[in-house]
């Protein structure tokens, strides 16, 4: 992995920005930390493996799935070198403990670590932007002096402000870009549910036909393939012609497979001249577990 002081101002306004949507109690000190993971990764090197396997234990164990974010891992900083994995896809058993131990430990023990003296410059860069940006964080003068404060004296590691943590709970471990991709990555897809909403606009010259071929296509996916859980096509009562499909897949297999069916080549070559837009809108959801009743209820 090659590191370098080099960021444009448009790059890190766009991960701020993000951080503070997605993370409205953040300060300057969670705009650092991811900053930091981004760049340096974990903390501290890892030497004691049955110290760090211990810890994560105890947080398993003490920390309930309500507890967690929705997401099973983001991106840290300006460029996602690496990963923040939560210990939910642990708890999910998308992943077992050992595999995100594994990765964690040899991705904080990575012979490419930066030097403190090239992050302080690259920090420097980040925070000048977001000065620029005037965003009246919370407490920003005091954590700026902080940070300029530890890395003076060649310190670097801290912790999310206790406004982060009380809000988001934060429980992740940091991976490597490329361990997670070829590592973690698929098996997490390999066992997650596709939750989406398609929204299509029909030509109204063809919206007759196009129902029809959207009603056929979702009675053929659920009764022909085990992996399609869900294609519910609705139309909009205020609009005839926009069409809401909910669909939901078993996993990202059963997906990539239902688009190789004969019956959904069929409905897409079919109406691709009947379709005036088409937007695919990917969703999280919060209650897994309550999927099999809603279903159930519907009979």
């Amino acid at each position: 992995m090659l590191f370098s002081v080099t960021l444009s101002a448009q790059d890190i306004q766009g991960f701020v920005t993000k951080q503070i949507q997605t993370y409205p109690k953040s300060r300057l000190l969670d705009i650092y930390k991811s900053s930091f993971q981004d760049y340096m990764g974990a903390e501290h090197l890892v030497s004691d493996r049955q110290r760090v396997k211990a810890y994560l234990d105890e947080e398993l164990q003490t920390t309930g799935l309500d507890d967690l974010m929705p997401w099973y891992y983001e991106p840290c900083g300006v460029n996602g070198q690496y990963i923040r994995v939560s210990i939910k896809a642990i708890k999910e058993d998308l992943i077992t403990e050992d595999v995100l131990l594994d990765a964690f430990i040899r991705s904080a023990n990575s012979d490419m670590r930066p030097t403190v003296e090239s992050w302080r410059d690259r920090w420097h860069k980040i925070v000048g932007t977001i000065d620029q940006m005037e965003l009246n964080l919370p407490n920003y003068q005091q954590d700026r002096e902080f940070i300029d404060s530890i890395l003076s004296v060649g310190k670097y590691a801290i912790s999310h402000s206790p406004e982060y943590r009380e809000a988001y709970r934060p429980h992740y471990r940091i991976v490597e870009k490329g361990i997670f991709e070829n590592e973690i990555k698929p098996v997490i897809e390999s066992k997650t549910m596709i939750v989406r909403i398609a929204e299509i606009e029909v030509h109204p010259k063809y919206l007759k036909e196009y129902l029809e071929a959207a009603r056929n296509v979702g009675a053929e996916s659920v009764n022909k393939e085990p992996g399609v859980i869900c294609i519910f096509p609705n139309q909009m009562t205020e609009d005839e012609n926009k069409i809401r499909i909910v669909e939901i897949y078993r996993n990202k297999e059963a997906y990539k497979h239902h688009l190789t069916t004969e019956h959904f080549q069929t409905y897409k070559q079919g109406t691709v001249h009947m379709v005036k837009s088409l937007n695919l809108v990917d969703l999280s959801p919060l209650d897994k577990e309550a999927m099999p009743l809603i279903f159930t209820k519907t009979k």
